[in-house]
């Protein structure tokens, strides 16, 4: 047994005590003797002793030390002992207490952090005890450290903190170290780079719809959608603005909420609320509207509402197509302040992205309309009607019953056109198209308009007892008799219908279709008021083609030539002039007949191209004439109506003459009474043009044309020829020979020289020899020869006069 051991309680401790004042006695007598200028000894042993003033000031420049590195640290440090007080603090927990008026109670030293956190009430609670929790099991040893982020906001910051908790030594734990880091801004940081990538994967989304839609509808119902699934958003809403009423039309959204969308609708719909929302005021002023705390805003017309229903941020962007606020995209976020300048950003990008696919899809709808529809009247083109037909005609080869196609022609629209105007034209289109709606078709999509003034009506079935042709006239005289209402006046308007019956008349749509168009054309011609398809039609359309196609090849191969027929002098016999005439020299049928090509060479135009060649090739042998010496005439040549019509005409005269000097005297134009009287105020002002340039006029086929005498002397013409129908009657009665008489009286008054046609026996050369006429032409005298022969025969100083 040691003698420490042996000793009892009280001697043990007196003993403890003496040595106590032994070291003290011991100290102070070496601080004496080394005068405080040395800080340790060394005993005889040679073991090295710390003189206790030296200990302290260690000590105190340690505690310095650690105190200087605390308060150099950012984050809010605390001391706590082993049960939990606070037993120092760094500057950061002071400033932070300072700042949240908690320095009144020495900045919670000697408190209870432990009790602190376990009495916490409120918001916090559960964060302050996990708090507690961690420190304890630090203090006990169970973990070497903790760490925990919570957030602490307050009714005007949002903060975060990392706090950390470990011993204040290594061994049995004395106490711990408590050390809050503000982790606040790394917290917005990660928080908006959530929100950016929750918008960008609605952005993404949207765009990845955007190819893909087809239609507006589609495009907000998914919009909505992939906000709300791909971007988190409580809710998401696209209304339209209604032209019509002006208001703003909820047509598409997603959300769970179906009570807040009902609560935004009535909103939406009321006169009185409707222009205070938020809506309203991103359309008014075409930028996006945000609210990022929808429970306290006051532009919030129902925040309670929203709140309830978890919302507590919104925002209403403008869908902005050609600079005009059509619509609003509103995005529904259960953040406060989800809505800042990146994310803003990003959805008015969206919002433009919606708004162009808008305005895309809305062009793709208008050139799909305009593809299949007519926009004037709203009826199917004519590439629709013919699907349509198709298919009617699938269903009628199906059921074994006929169906009918009628196409419908306006008569004399031109002319309404043209004198009352094209919007006048326009809306006669759409009367006559809702009539044959309700009287004719009954269906619309049995209707189509398939040109400028026709129309066409499919029957789908046709009963095999019906009378077709009973129906058909019943829809014309009802048509006729209806009245259509233009600018005041009532108009009784008359058609042509051409018919084609399926099967018979063809096995697919174009085929029958094609038919009744031949109907038509021939019953315009024919001047019936409806035909029905027979093949003999098709056969007379394919010559017709045929003899085009003949017509264009003889123009390219110079198979016209020019025959020449005299005008010779009543009373002397000697020749005046000559007309020239246009033959076909057709190298397989030989010489074709006039009236047989040349209403077709009207038809297609060609007179053009045929007419300028007839008249240069009759300035060039009268030319020709000349200068091999002949005595020579004036040479006439015909002008056909589409010539005098277009607008080039008279420049093409003045080129034509422009060759020569003496081309112009050697020229005569004769254009029948009937064109002229087409367009007087045209008439006087070309055939002046044409009179100032050295060219004969002629008025071909006098009396035929129901001319009005007052505006005979305004015409600047030369020569008046008599048709050949009134010499013919003139022989056979009075009547016709008073009308010839007066003729030549009339033209010789206006000084007009007098040509009468057709004259083919010696009485009727005889009784216009008596009625003063001045010339003739005809088969008495000759018929048209080739240049050739015209040469020969009649260009010499025997028969020139």
């Amino acid at each position: 047994m040691s003698p420490i051991n042996s000793l009892s309680g009280s001697d043990r401790q007196d003993e403890v005590s003496a040595l106590i004042e032994t070291l003290h006695a011991t100290g102070q007598r070496l601080e004496v003797l080394t005068a405080g200028e040395v800080d340790t000894v060394t005993n005889r042993r040679g073991r090295t002793i710390m003189l206790r003033r030296a200990q302290d000031h260690m000590r105190f420049n340690e505690a310095a030390k650690q105190t200087a590195i605390l308060n150099a640290l950012p984050a809010h440090i605390a001391l706590l002992d082993a049960q939990g007080r606070i037993i120092s603090v760094n500057q950061a927990w002071r400033q932070f207490a300072d700042a949240n008026a908690l320095g009144a109670s020495a900045y919670g030293v000697g408190l209870n952090y432990l009790d602190i956190c376990d009495n916490a009430r409120g918001d916090n609670a559960v964060e302050a005890q996990q708090v507690a929790t961690g420190i304890r099991s630090v203090l006990t040893g169970a973990v070497k450290s903790v760490s925990l982020e919570y957030p602490s906001h307050s009714p005007t910051a949002q903060r975060w903190f990392l706090m950390a908790v470990t011993p204040l030594a290594d061994q049995s734990p004395h106490g711990v170290v408590v050390m809050h880091l503000d982790i606040t801004e790394r917290k917005l940081a990660e928080r908006t780079v959530i929100r950016l990538n929750r918008v960008y994967a609605v952005l993404s989304g949207i765009n990845a719809l955007i190819v893909r839609v087809s239609d507006r509808d589609e495009l907000f119902r998914d919009a909505c959608r992939v906000a709300v699934d791909a971007g988190g958003f409580r809710m998401a809403m696209i209304a339209i603005v209604d032209r019509g009423t002006l208001t703003l039309a909820p047509i598409a959204s997603a959300g769970k909420d179906k009570a807040l969308l009902s609560t935004i609708k009535s909103i939406l719909s009321s006169a009185a609320d409707a222009p205070k929302t938020m809506s309203a005021r991103a359309i008014r002023e075409k930028r996006a509207v945000v609210s990022n705390d929808s429970q306290h805003d006051p532009q919030v017309i129902f925040n309670t509402k929203y709140a309830e229903s978890g919302v507590f941020s919104m925002a209403v962007l403008p869908l902005i197509v050609s600079n005009e606020a059509v619509g609003a995209l509103a995005l529904y976020a259960g953040e406060i302040d989800f809505f800042q300048e990146e994310e803003l950003k990003l959805l008015t990008e969206l919002a433009g992205d919606i708004a162009f696919a808008m305005d895309h899809l809305d062009k793709q709808e208008r050139l799909n309309y305009l593809a299949y529809y007519d926009v004037l009247t709203g009826l199917a083109n004519r590439s629709l009607f013919l699907e349509r037909v198709a298919q009617y005609m699938r269903i009628a080869a199906i059921g074994g019953h006929p169906l009918a196609l009628f196409l419908i022609d306006l008569e004399r629209f031109r002319n309404i056109n043209d004198s009352l105007g094209r919007l006048v034209g326009d809306e006669l289109l759409r009367q006559v198209a809702q009539w044959l709606i309700h009287h004719a078709a009954g269906d619309v999509n049995l209707l189509a308009r398939v040109g400028p003034d026709h129309f066409a009506v499919v029957m789908p079935v046709v009963k095999l007892d019906g009378d077709l042709t009973r129906l058909v006239e019943k829809w014309i005289q009802n048509f006729l008799t209806h009245l259509f209402r233009l600018n005041d006046a009532a108009f009784r308007i008359s058609v042509k219908l051409g018919v084609a019956l399926f099967p018979q008349d063809g096995a697919d749509a174009d085929t029958l279709f094609k038919h009744a168009e031949v109907s038509l054309k021939k019953a315009k011609s024919s001047g019936e008021r409806y035909l029905f398809y027979t093949q003999a039609m098709t056969h007379a359309g394919t010559d017709k083609l045929n003899l085009e196609n003949q017509l264009r090849q003889a123009l390219d191969n110079d198979e016209f030539e020019l025959y020449y027929q005299p005008k010779v002098n009543l009373v002397s016999g000697k020749m005046t002039g000559a007309e020239a005439l246009i033959r076909w020299n057709d190298p397989r049928t030989g010489l074709v007949p006039p009236d047989q090509f040349i209403p077709t060479l009207e038809e297609t135009g060609l007179i053009h191209e045929v007419g300028r060649w007839a008249l240069r090739q009759t300035i060039k042998d009268y030319l020709g004439w000349r200068a091999a010496g002949l005595p020579v005439v004036r040479i006439a040549v015909n002008v056909s109506p589409l010539q005098l019509r277009d607008r080039g005409f008279i420049e093409e005269i003045r080129q034509a003459i422009s060759i020569d000097a003496q081309a112009a005297a050697g020229l005569e134009l004769e254009i029948t009474e009937s064109l002229i009287m087409e367009n007087v105020q045209h008439s006087i002002a070309s055939l002046r043009a044409l009179h100032d340039m050295g060219i004969s006029i002629a008025i071909d086929d006098f009396g035929t044309g129901f001319s009005s005498l007052s505006y005979l002397s305004k015409f600047s013409v030369d020569t008046l020829k008599i048709d050949r129908s009134f010499v013919i009657e003139m022989t056979e009665s009075a009547q016709g020979l008073a009308l010839v008489s007066t003729i030549i009286n009339l033209a010789h008054a206006l000084k007009l020289k007098v040509v009468a046609e057709g004259v083919e026996t010696e009485a009727q050369a005889r009784l216009l020899r008596e009625l003063d006429c001045d010339e003739m032409q005809g088969y008495l005298f000759s018929r048209p020869v080739p240049v050739g022969i015209f040469e020969v025969k009649f260009l010499n100083s025997t028969v020139v006069g």
